[in-house]
């Protein structure tokens, strides 16, 4: 059952403060002095995980690769068999926010959620690594039931990847990601230094609370499940399940003292990273808490003011998983480059969807700051590029175009509450804008420029 609905600013301040090292001493919280001391570890001399010694032991689940993560390797491509579908987002959303009329037997969805569930397809077809890594993880806690997938299935290496709702699951818990309260989560750990996310990571299997970690460096972006932390001078080793490579663990090493990691999937003594698998400083290592992912979901499609807090959701893909797409959005208070690494500004969530450096999209989500412009980028020429926009009090709505060149889009979206969108088109780019004009309607329009078109408001809409 759905529970009641969670919105307003407080949720994603709320979800912010989850990322604290709860558990762990002040000075850990900050990144500063994490030790083997500090963080309660154990000598535990003679032990070793995947050949390698664990002199010191800080925190150890149980976990591991061989049965309890997936026998399969992470996947990319979306058919029938293994797409988001309306049933997907019913269990995101609940049928009042997907469904034409919500008490019907049978879901018509709206055309937004439809486009919107087309998008995410597009993400998915790059790989699952985020919902292998959440799915093995809930299995393992317990939190979701082998036997609700496989009655027959003793641990996760059991289960098939032909096993229909285990791919339904898989795609749910990956498609969580894009939801603000976990984005907000999310990126707000990325603020920590390294050494924090050990305190957290360490913390977290200690309590038992199934938490997932994401490492973001030149190669892209990749989900992993944690499940110990151990310590070798000058390594802390944080071992994860990598849904890339089935029943062998890989491992985080994070110098606590010069803030600096990488990441080996095959783990091997010294530092020797996976190729471009490394960073120091904030920004390079994500955790994720399993309780932000547990909550009410705010609907980024819908135009119920009381569902969706944030003025706009915008998403910004490419059909060709080669492709990185990202955006320039200014506005009052407002000016950025998502192409440009570092914290998200002041009233807004950035998120970039990354599957291990297979493609990028970019999602951003933005608290009351409108109007704003949107200038959509694109890594490649020739290829086809989908931004959708959506708000409590504009349609949602999707500007396609095959991109003539490489860099910014010969284009411009200009977005206010009050006179709705503005799509200006320079050159002879041909562009196609796409809106949802009531619960069961799409409206289509095609400009090919220079030329220009509007999107009206939800109001104007409504008043027709």
């Amino acid at each position: 059952m759905r529970r009641r609905a969670l919105t307003g600013y407080a949720l994603v301040f709320g979800l912010v403060a989850l990322v604290t090292l709860t558990g762990a001493c002040s000075r850990a919280r900050q990144g500063e002095g994490v030790t083997p001391s500090t963080l309660g570890c154990e000598a535990s001399a003679g032990t070793a995980i995947a050949g390698q010694p664990t002199p010191y032991t800080c925190a150890d689940s149980d976990f591991r690769p061989g049965p309890h993560g997936f026998s399969f390797a992470n996947w990319g491509g979306v058919d029938a068999g293994d797409a988001i579908t309306t049933k997907t987002l019913v269990a995101l959303f609940g049928a009042e926010n997907v469904c034409v009329d919500a008490n019907q037997s049978r879901c018509t969805p709206r055309p937004a959620a439809l486009q919107w569930a087309a998008q995410m397809n597009q993400l998915l077809a790059n790989g699952r690594c985020e919902g292998m890594s959440v799915e093995a993880e809930r299995f393992f806690a317990g939190l979701t039931k082998l036997k609700s997938v496989d009655k027959s299935a003793r641990t996760a290496a059991g289960l098939s990847r032909s096993n229909r709702r285990l791919v339904e699951q898989i795609d749910y818990w990956w498609a969580t990601q894009l939801m603000p309260e976990v984005a907000a989560a999310a990126s707000a750990s990325r603020r920590l230094q390294p050494s924090a996310i050990v305190a957290a990571v360490t913390a977290g299997l200690r309590d038992g609370s199934a938490n997932t970690m994401g490492i973001y460096a030149k190669p892209g972006a990749h989900a992993l499940t944690p499940f110990a932390v151990t310590y070798d001078e000058p390594y802390f080793s944080v071992w994860v399940y990598d849904s890339n490579h089935p029943g062998k663990p890989g491992r985080v090493l994070v110098d606590a003292a010069t803030e600096a990691w990488h990441y080996q999937s095959r783990p091997s003594p010294g530092a020797a990273a996976d190729g471009g698998w490394s960073g120091s400083g904030p920004g390079g290592l994500e955790y994720t808490p399993m309780s932000v992912r547990m909550k009410d979901f705010t609907t980024p499609f819908s135009d119920n003011t009381g569902e969706n807090a944030f003025a706009l959701a915008i998403v910004a893909t490419s059909a060709d998983s080669s492709t990185e797409v990202d955006l320039r959005i200014s506005g009052p208070g407002i000016d950025i480059d998502t192409a440009d690494d570092g914290p998200s500004p002041e009233g807004m969530i950035v998120q970039q969807i990354d599957d291990d450096g297979i493609g990028r999209a970019t999602l951003v989500y933005v608290r009351p700051s409108l109007p704003l412009v949107i200038t959509p980028m694109a890594s490649e020429k020739g290829v086809p590029v989908t931004v959708s926009i959506d708000g409590p009090k504009l349609p949602w709505q999707k500007v396609t175009l095959t991109t003539p060149a490489r860099g910014a889009l010969p284009m411009r979206i200009e977005v206010s509450p009050d006179t709705g969108t503005r799509v200006v088109v320079s050159g002879r780019t041909t562009v196609t804008v796409s809106y949802d004009a009531g619960r069961a309607r799409l409206c289509r329009t095609t400009v090919t420029g220079p030329g220009e078109t509007r999107v009206p408001t939800e109001a104007a809409i409504s008043a027709n």
